[in-house]
C-alpha cells in the first residue's frame, strides 16, 4: 500500500469515526428528549388525576379562599362538571362548578360581592342568573351595606327589592346635601314635595310649615354669604312602605355636630322630602349655637 493510499484509509476512518460521534450525541439527546417527554406526561397525568380525586370539600375551601373570588365564579360557570342537566331543548349537558357547590357555599361567596356586582354577574348566563338573584344572598348584602339597626327588619317582597328601594332612598338624601353645599334653590325644590304639610326646622329655628314657606327660608339659607361643607356619619335609612326616613350626624363646616333626621315619600316613582328637622348635638358644658343654617 502506497502513502497516498494509506493516507486516504486514515482519513476514511477518522471521518467515520467522526460521524458515528456525532450519530451518538443525536441518539442521546433524542433519548433524554424521550424521557423528559414521558416525565412530563406522567406528571400532568397525576395532577388531573389529583384534580379530578379532590373532594367536594376541599373544592370549596379552595373557592372561598381564591385571591379573586369575582373572577374565579366566571370562570367556574363555564368549567364544565361532572353532573348533567338538561337545557332548554332537552339535550343532556355537563354541569358547571358552580352548579356543583351547595347553597350555603355560594351565598357565602356572592357575600363578599357589591351590590353592582351581582347585577352584572346576573346578566352573563343563567346559572349565575339563578345566584346572583337569590334572595338569601341580597339580605347578606343589604346587612353588610346597612348594617346598623336593620337585624329586625323583614321586607314585604324580596330583598332585592328592598335593597333597590334602600339604595334609591339613601342616594336621594345624598342627593339633598349636594343642592345644599351648591346652594342650587332650582334643585332644592325639586328634592320637596309640593305640598302644605311638609315641614322644616332649622337648628335653633322656627318650624316653617309647606313648600312656599320652607322653600322661601332656604331662599334667605343660601343668600348667605356662609358656604357649606358636609360631612356625614352614622347614616341610618330605613324604608316602610311609600315612607322613608333617614337619620344622620351632620358636620358643616367642621363646626359642632347636628343630629338630623330627615323624611320622604314615594310619589309617583320619586322620593320627596316631607320633613326635615336638624338640631345640635348636646355637649357637657353648653353648645355654642352660632349661626343657624
Amino acid at each position: 500500500m502506497t502513502g497516498t493510499q494509506a493516507n486516504y484509509v486514515f482519513t476514511s476512518e477518522c471521518y467515520y469515526f467522526i460521524h458515528l460521534k456525532e450519530y451518538l450525541l443525536l441518539a442521546v439527546a433524542i433519548f433524554v428528549s424521550f424521557v423528559f417527554v414521558v416525565w412530563l406526561a406522567n406528571l400532568l397525568l397525576r395532577a388531573n388525576q389529583r384534580l379530578s380525586s379532590i373532594s367536594r370539600r376541599e373544592k370549596r375551601q379552595l373557592l372561598l379562599h381564591h385571591p379573586n373570588t369575582a373572577a374565579l365564579l366566571s370562570t367556574c360557570a363555564t368549567t364544565n362538571g361532572s353532573l348533567p342537566h338538561k337545557d332548554e331543548k332537552g339535550n343532556d349537558q355537563p354541569a358547571s362548578m358552580m352548579e356543583q357547590l351547595v347553597p350555603e357555599i355560594m351565598q357565602h361567596t356572592l357575600s363578599y360581592l357589591d351590590y353592582r356586582s351581582l347585577c352584572n354577574m346576573s346578566m352573563t348566563c343563567s346559572v349565575l342568573r339563578r345566584v346572583a338573584n337569590d334572595d338569601s344572598v341580597w339580605k347578606a348584602v343589604f346587612h353588610k351595606d346597612f348594617t346598623a339597626e336593620q337585624d329586625a327588619v323583614v321586607p314585604p317582597n324580596e330583598w332585592k327589592a328592598h335593597y333597590s328601594v334602600t339604595k334609591a332612598v339613601a342616594d336621594v338624601n345624598m342627593s339633598f346635601y349636594k343642592k345644599f353645599k351648591a346652594k342650587s334653590l332650582r334643585g332644592m325644590g325639586s328634592i320637596w314635595l309640593q305640598a302644605d304639610y311638609v315641614k322644616c326646622i332649622h337648628p335653633g329655628g322656627e318650624l316653617l310649615s309647606g313648600y312656599d314657606m320652607v322653600m322661601e327660608n332656604w331662599k334667605v339659607v343660601f343668600n348667605w354669604i356662609q358656604h357649606f361643607d358636609f360631612s356625614l356619619d352614622e347614616v341610618r335609612v330605613r324604608v316602610r312602605g311609600d315612607v322613608a326616613w333617614v337619620t344622620v350626624k351632620e358636620f358643616v363646616n367642621a363646626s359642632v355636630p347636628l343630629l338630623s333626621t330627615n323624611c320622604f315619600e314615594l310619589h309617583n316613582g320619586e322620593w320627596l322630602m316631607v320633613h326635615r328637622h336638624s338640631s345640635p348635638q348636646m355637649e357637657a358644658g353648653g353648645v355654642d349655637f352660632g349661626q343657624i343654617g
